[in-house]
């Protein structure tokens, strides 16, 4: 089962550029028509989605948040957050993968010159970061047991990670390693790297399209161009990008919702005189997710805010994080809870397996589970009484990698 697909990650010929947010929401919608078309068959064949993650690379949208001056459109993180929306309410399987993408082109902001040229212009190309990031049992993001060690020009990496989102079919792997020092650093490794054994081993019940699987990193040298310490970079710029990539989660889980209220008006458009209790119901649910998405839009706001130099400080980052929290407290909540309430309606056929409803409430509530709501709901308590950040953010806010 390791590698699987390999030989399919070749980044397209042509990449469509994109340079306004006008432009990437258009992108966004006709990709989403796509990807809602398949969603339900990379879902019941547990499918490599190979064709849709090239369109993907196609569609430009791996490219908007490079800054304008190396080619890209730069759009902050509100348009991201539009369309992270869109193609969530089309599959959240599907808009998961490209979740981690963008916290990477970020990371390459402090990368030396040559390192962003190289890397912005495959991205541009449209290529796409993976991750490898996460191990299990272990405490906190910084307790990593894999190791960067220097040698020669470059650095070795040796380590297993899990929950590797992306990484099967993208073209670059970012990677966390632990130097000796302490410092976490970010290896970027191209996906067919010999070092590098990639398996397709995920069999959670949703979000089955991200094939978020096992990393076995084993001796793997890069050199020194492809290895970044995200550490380098102002304090609360940092916070600020962690918050929007955090974000992105809640918007994932938003957009998830939003397809399930889709399938509810389908539903009930096939009944001859749909019951009163199922239109209120119906409300309801457009009520509150209209409630989430502005949490969300207002979270992306308090980042572009920090990320602009408007409000440049820590502490503004620190509001934009927990912003982040709450938007994504209320998404983890309510999003799995919609998508549960389809099978309230009553149509003879929302059980049907051929329908594939319950893929709707799988993919949300697997998502919901990469972050346990109860801890953002903590956070936000503990911020608004005594002050406190995260955990995470709060060794970012005193100059730590995250």
């Amino acid at each position: 089962m390791s590698r699987q697909g390999s030989e399919q990650q070749g980044a397209p010929a042509k990449a469509r550029i994109i340079s306004t947010a006008g432009e990437a929401l258009a992108s966004a919608r006709e990709l989403a028509a796509l990807w809602r078309d398949s969603a339900a068959d990379i879902d019941a064949q547990r499918r490599i989605p190979t064709e849709e993650l090239q369109a993907l690379s196609r569609s430009g949208l791996l490219a908007v948040t490079v800054p304008r001056e190396f080619g890209g459109a730069g759009i902050g993180a509100e348009t991201l957050m539009e369309v992270f929306l869109i193609l969530a309410e089309a599959d959240t399987s599907l808009a998961q993968v490209p979740q981690n993408h963008f916290d990477f082109v970020d990371t390459l902001l402090v990368a030396e010159p040559a390192a962003r040229a190289f890397f912005y212009a495959r991205v541009l190309a449209g290529a796409r970061f993976g991750n490898a990031l996460a191990e299990p049992g272990r405490a906190s993001r910084r307790d990593i047991a894999t190791t960067i060690v220097p040698e020669g020009d470059g650095y070795r990496l040796n380590g297993r990670k899990y929950f590797s989102t992306g990484a099967l079919t993208a073209q670059w792997v970012p990677v966390f390693g632990k130097h000796a020092d302490g410092r976490i650093l970010t290896a970027y490794i191209e996906r067919d790297h010999p070092g590098l054994d990639i398996l397709a081993d995920w069999d959670a019940f949703g979000q089955r399209g991200t094939f978020s699987g096992t990393t076995i990193i084993n001796d793997a040298w890069v050199p020194a161009l492809q290895v970044v310490d995200r550490a380098r970079g102002d304090a609360a710029v940092l916070l600020a990008q962690f918050a929007g990539n955090q974000l992105i989660h809640a918007a994932i889980e938003t957009g998830g919702a939003h397809g399930a209220l889709r399938a509810a008006l389908r539903i009930l458009a096939e009944q001859s005189s749909p019951r009163e209790a199922d239109l209120a119901r119906l409300g309801e649910y457009a009520v509150r997710i209209r409630a989430i998405r502005s949490l969300v839009l207002r979270a992306a706001r308090r980042v572009d805010a920090v990320l602009s130099g408007v409000t440049p400080s820590v502490d503004a980052a620190a509001e934009a994080f927990v912003a982040t929290d709450e938007a994504k407290g209320l998404a983890y909540e309510l999003s799995p809870a919609i998508a549960n309430e389809i099978a309230h309606f009553h149509a003879p056929w929302v059980s049907d397996e051929r329908r594939g409803l319950d893929r709707l409430w799988r993919n949300v509530r697997t998502h919901s589970l990469h972050d346990p709501v109860r801890w953002r709901q903590f956070y936000v308590g503990d911020f608004h009484l005594n002050g406190n950040l995260p955990r995470d953010a709060a060794a970012i806010a005193r100059g730590g990698a995250k």
